[in-house]
């Protein structure tokens, strides 16, 4: 095949050039102001960030707790599921994870009760479940139905999410 021949095409546009490429335009700002509005920017997300790992590592013995209250069984009775003997115990433990000790250890029976109740709103063991955490913890052969233990769970689920620290 050949060449078209020279006239070929549009005549008006041969003669034209082509354009040069601009130089890439920068997405950093360029003036004093708006890089000091992009440093208070990038501080205050820098902040935030890190303020959000903190509360997510301080909460860490929380979601530990509910981890270990999803992996309970069913509630048949408690003859024979000992595990949930151990209730009044992870409660105490999640207690002194972001309590003081001094504050925690003390505290027994209607005191421990009241405690836990004051430390979250959502909650109600003094009145509804009254007895039930000593009963649970140092009786024989307590006898616990599974609609108590159901509300005895809410409770403790309810407390461990909730609770306020002194630091919140």
């Amino acid at each position: 095949m050949s060449e078209f021949a020279a006239p070929w095409g549009n005549y008006l546009v041969a003669d034209l050039l082509p354009t040069a490429v601009p130089q890439l335009v920068s997405v950093l700002p360029q003036t004093l102001g708006w890089q000091v509005l992009a440093f208070i920017i990038l501080f205050y997300v820098i902040v935030k960030s890190y303020r959000a790992w903190r509360v997510y590592q301080q909460n860490a013995y929380r979601r530990e707790a509910l981890a270990w209250l999803r992996n309970l069984p069913p509630y048949r009775n408690l003859q024979e599921q000992l595990i949930y003997r151990q209730l009044p115990t992870l409660l105490r433990k999640t207690a002194l994870e972001g309590f003081d000790r001094s504050v925690v250890s003390p505290l027994s029976n209607e005191h421990w009760e009241r405690w836990l109740d004051q430390q979250c709103d959502k909650t109600s063991f003094e009145s509804q479940l009254s007895k039930q955490l000593q009963t649970l913890a140092y009786a024989p052969e307590p006898q616990i139905d599974t609609q108590q233990m159901q509300s005895l769970l809410n409770q403790t689920s309810l407390w461990i999410q909730f609770h306020r620290r002194l630091d919140d």
